[in-house]
């Protein structure tokens, strides 16, 4: 059963340069959740689960509806207010909602 996280992230960096290197900076993160990037907007990256053989597990990861988004909104201190939420298979939830897996990609640090 699929299960909600949330962390955020504080980056000491402009919201623009944050958002342009998390892109390919959680690459990898995101994939050890079983997420990759779908789509990019101004402010907000969005992942959804991968496609992978037998092709019936992405549907039910489909389904289940994982899947996560990352926005970025500028901090009072000059910096980035990162935030990262969504929804993983219960397997990766301890993953996905620990700090330390994306701040070691991110570079930031939990608020």
């Amino acid at each position: 059963m699929a299960k909600t996280f949330n962390v955020e992230l504080l980056l000491h960096e402009a919201p623009g340069n944050a958002e342009a290197r998390a892109a390919t900076a959680l690459t990898e993160p995101a994939r050890a959740i079983g997420l990759h990037l779908k789509t990019r907007a101004t402010g907000e990256l969005d992942y959804r689960p991968r496609i992978k053989y037998p092709l019936l597990m992405t549907l039910w990861h489909n389904l289940e509806g994982e899947k996560m988004t990352v926005t970025f909104e500028p901090d009072d201190g000059k910096g980035t207010h990162v935030t990262i939420s969504g929804v993983v298979a219960g397997g990766k939830h301890a993953m996905a909602a620990d700090p330390e897996h994306w701040s070691e990609a991110l570079g930031g640090s939990p608020t």
